[in-house]
């Protein structure tokens, strides 16, 4: 059986420690932050939303919606956003550390304007909107490191 080694750039680290660190801790707050919630919206599990009505009885349950959609929209995103981090830190890590500190920091204010503005419609959510351009330019140096891998393979 042969070995195998793998060499990653030196502030690599770097880019563990927000992949695999800052994000899961934001998720863990973004699910505190939901169950908080929950109990003054009156919203019994296994229900994931407060109905119509109930969202225009008690604005608590139109904040636990919001909660609920702010925590669902991470949970769609972190996923690809981990992945694309470790892949495009191989080459570009300290690019890649910036654009992960910038997608955290974007998702954080998502969810602050989304549950805590008190804007309708959850349109708080826009002063966090900038992970969208993080998530963008983490893409592109993804595919910047994985494309020459598959040409090579073809």
């Amino acid at each position: 059986m042969s070995g195998f080694s793998f060499t990653v750039p030196e502030n690599y680290g770097n880019v563990l420690a927000i992949a695999l660190g800052a994000i899961p801790l934001l998720s863990f707050i973004h699910g505190s932050v939901t169950a908080g919630q929950r109990k003054p919206a009156q919203v019994p599990y296994p229900h994931t939303y407060a109905t119509v009505e109930q969202c225009k009885a008690n604005p608590a349950a139109e904040r636990f919606n919001c909660a609920q959609r702010a925590h669902a929209n991470f949970l769609e995103n972190m996923p690809q956003t981990i992945g694309t981090m470790l892949v495009a830190g191989l080459r570009f890590p300290t690019a890649t550390t910036l654009l992960g500190l910038g997608w955290v920091a974007s998702r954080v204010l998502f969810m602050y304007g989304y549950v805590y503005s008190g804007k309708p419609n959850g349109a708080g959510r826009y002063i966090g909107s900038g992970f969208w351009l993080c998530q963008g330019a983490l893409w592109a140096l993804g595919l910047a490191v994985a494309w020459p891998m598959v040409k090579c393979a073809l």
